[in-house]
């Protein structure tokens, strides 16, 4: 029995394949999503998984009210799975943009981290903002984590002012998921907040996601900081950030450009510059 399910997943995965190059008209993509359906209810995990992954390659809005009912599922591969293809099925609406929200305290790590990623990349509503910054006060850091990883796309005051307390925050990877999104916020008010923590922040891998932060910004009060930083900080990595951001924006002013940010090295900041 489980080979029979492989072989019918792999013949509606190529089928869902090639159901996206097929003209509106065609009922095969309509077949398709309703065997993928009732392979969502399958025993085997692994077959529902899939099913949800094929859901999301076929991009069929029509699958998005099967993928709400997976987030439910008991296993964490179907609900990380289904909440990844929800972002690529069209349009949601606010009761399932808010379902996927719900994911953001999800026990398992990896379908929180999903749900965030889903949510930055559906340019999420001001309604679901109160009941994610909600949890950023979580006991589990990883929770708070991956709730300012969600906001990493809004640009809004008010996940700006939200986001500043997490400067704070008690564990070292909230602190730098935070200066990672205010950096790629853009916002000059963080400017002189970032200044100040490179400064006084006890963690290496923050001072370092700082360090390299300040390069999305033109003011240059913070430079005599960098330069103390490029010198004395006692990390080779923070010290290496630091003298790489301050010669950009030196370059940058001479020249009268606009900064160019560096890509990220190994070991690279907190995100990825695109």
């Amino acid at each position: 029995m489980p080979s029979s399910r492989v072989f019918v997943l792999f013949s509606l995965c190529l089928a869902s394949l090639l159901g996206c190059y097929q003209p509106p008209a065609s009922t095969s993509p309509q077949r398709t999503v309703e065997a993928l359906f009732r392979l969502l209810h399958d025993r085997d995990a692994v077959a529902r998984r899939t099913a949800a992954e094929a859901l999301g390659k076929i991009g069929n809005p029509q699958a998005a009210p099967g993928l709400v009912v997976a987030l439910g599922d008991e296993s964490p591969i179907v609900r990380e799975a289904s909440v990844r293809s929800l972002g690529g099925v069209g349009p949601l609406d606010m009761a399932t943009r808010v379902h996927i929200a719900g994911l953001l305290v999800d026990p398992v790590q990896s379908v929180r981290s999903a749900a965030a990623q889903t949510l930055r990349s559906l340019d999420s509503t001001k309604e679901i903002w109160p009941r994610a910054m909600s949890q950023l006060a979580h006991a589990d850091p990883e929770v708070r984590r991956a709730v300012i990883q969600a906001f990493e796309s809004i640009d809004s005051p008010e996940v700006v002012r939200a986001l500043l307390d997490s400067l704070h925050d008690p564990d070292p990877d909230v602190r730098r998921a935070a200066v990672a999104v205010l950096g790629e916020s853009g916002d000059s008010k963080v400017v002189e907040l970032l200044r100040e923590q490179l400064m006084t922040e006890s963690s290496s891998s923050v001072r370092g996601e700082i360090a390299y932060r300040l390069q999305f910004f033109s003011e240059g009060e913070f430079e005599e900081g960098l330069g103390f930083v490029a010198s004395h900080d006692e990390s080779a990595q923070v010290r290496r950030w630091a003298d790489q951001t301050l010669r950009g924006l030196r370059g940058a002013r001479d020249s009268g450009s606009k900064p160019q940010p560096i890509p990220p090295a190994v070991p690279e900041p907190f995100h990825r510059y695109p």
